[in-house]
């Protein structure tokens, strides 16, 4: 290992350092929890460390400005992290950011696919990308998915994704499952892939977080084909990822064949107890899937939390940190949407992914 190599590690880990200590505090939630208006909540968010951020928002600002304003920083941040990097930790760094580029295809097909022309509230909830070699603004106006599949042409997304938009487009798919699958399936593949050319030490340090992302994902489609979609046994296992952690190809063959939701749960308590307790409780109703979701999220940030603890300084520091910052913008995000439509906000809170309410944190021992 170089010095400069060491020295990239150790700076980039103390400036998350100093980032994670302008997240949001528990009180801070719960005090935008307690805005009675968008308006309120915005006056509140200018109190906290977003404040800077949100100077020229008004009162009368849209809440889709709001979580665009919002997302821009955790945006901007990560692209000045970028610079510093170099390889191996460049190319993780860029495959995990390519996320959030997925994140904004999936929001612009979902807008295609509902038929709605209106494109300025889809405008605002996309994430400000400048590294990026996507234009956002050209997808974001075409018409259908052969002209997106055009536009893709010359990006790396345009390899896994032509066959899904090919078969939107003449009506041989009627759902963007596959679609949104292909996206998720390449990214995590490019994060494995990028996490395998560390030396072995680090990527001890980093697979937690990441190989977890890659077994709860696999688990919620598992949950999602069960109980939405009437697909065969290989059509789910196709969906799944390419890559595994926990979870080998073996128990994953064996859970495409589950037949009711209580079977998945007893799969998991008893071939992998270390994720029991996130479904364990969990009753197929209505609530169900926010419950799980809340769940899965909620234990890679736990994970996160103490990856970004352990030891000095150091990359680990500042992949953790963004994972963090990440689960505190869906949290702001779902906040605003509790106190826009005027949702119960002790309900609202249990389901952020940071534990925030009384008895959170003791339900939470990872």
């Amino acid at each position: 290992m170089s010095f400069s190599s060491l020295g990239e590690r150790v700076s980039v880990g103390v400036k998350a350092r100093v980032l994670y200590s302008r997240l949001l505090s528990e009180d801070d939630y719960l005090m935008l929890l307690d805005s009675e208006t968008v308006a309120r909540a915005l006056e509140k968010l200018k109190s906290t460390a977003y404040g800077e951020f949100l100077v020229s928002l008004t009162n009368e600002s849209h809440r889709h400005e709001i979580e665009s304003a919002v997302k821009s920083t955790l945006i901007s941040q990560a692209e000045r992290f970028m610079v510093h990097l170099g390889t191996p930790r460049n190319n993780l760094f860029t495959a995990w950011f390519s996320l959030y580029e997925a994140e904004n295809l999936k929001s612009i097909f979902r807008n295609i696919m509902s038929g709605r022309t209106s494109k300025d509230d889809l405008r605002r909830r996309l994430y400000p990308i400048k590294a990026t070699k996507i234009s956002f603004e050209k997808v974001l106006l075409a018409k259908n998915f052969s002209d997106v599949a055009e536009i893709l042409r010359d990006t790396r997304f345009y390899k896994v994704l032509a066959e899904p938009l090919r078969s939107l487009s003449h009506g041989g798919e009627r759902s963007l499952f596959p679609l949104e699958m292909a996206l998720d399936a390449f990214v995590e593949s490019a994060i494995f892939k990028a996490l395998h050319k560390f030396e072995p030490a680090e990527r001890a340090v980093l697979m937690p977080i990441f190989g977890t992302r890659v077994d709860l994902h696999n688990l919620y489609t598992l949950y999602r084909a069960m109980l939405f979609y009437d697909l065969t046994p290989e059509e789910t296992l196709n969906r799944l990822l390419p890559v595994r952690y926990r979870i080998s190809v073996s128990a994953l063959r064996e859970a495409v064949r589950l037949k009711s939701f209580d079977d998945l749960r007893a799969f998991i308590k008893e071939g992998f107890p270390v994720y029991s307790q996130l479904i364990e409780d969990v009753s197929a109703d209505e609530e169900a899937q926010l419950l799980i979701e809340r769940n899965f999220k909620r234990y890679i940030y736990m994970q996160a939390r103490k990856i970004f603890v352990a030891g000095s300084p150091d990359f680990h520091t500042a992949i953790a940190y963004f994972i963090l910052r990440n689960s505190e913008i869906l949290d702001i995000t779902r906040v605003i949407e509790s106190v826009r439509y005027g949702y119960d906000r002790r309900k609202a809170a249990a389901y952020l992914v940071t534990p925030v309410v009384s008895g959170g944190e003791s339900e939470w021992r990872y």
